[in-house]
């Protein structure tokens, strides 16, 4: 299983996260085989207090058999203005190895530009 994200066809939506935003993560995993889950961990770290961890299972949204490709989605947020998230996206295949992929993004007011 090979799995990415933050691409062309798996994007972190928006690219730009402000305050109170949902973000949908989607997730790209080949090749389409039974037995795939993927979760994604994020770390939320606002400068005060010690950072807090959650966990969200991605769900399956639908293959694209002609690329032999998986694609899921999950759902985080919403967000403070300010904090820093950092998220580990773990698939796991019928070979059972866990494949990662790691962003993060800060939490932006609204109205500014990230100049990252």
């Amino acid at each position: 299983m090979v799995i990415w994200h933050d691409t062309e066809d798996a994007q972190r939506i928006p690219a730009e996260v402000f305050q109170n935003d949902k973000v949908v993560m989607w997730i790209g995993s080949y090749p389409v085989e039974p037995g795939q889950a993927i979760v994604v961990e994020v770390e939320i770290s606002n400068g005060t207090n010690g950072p807090s961890k959650s966990r969200v299972e991605a769900e399956w949204k639908y293959n694209d058999y002609t690329r032999n490709n998986s694609y899921w989605a999950a759902i985080v947020g919403p967000f403070t203005n300010g904090e820093k998230i950092n998220y580990k996206i773990i698939g796991k295949g019928f070979d059972h190895v866990e494949h990662v992929q790691v962003g993060s993004f800060k939490v932006l007011p609204r109205g500014q530009q990230d100049t990252n």
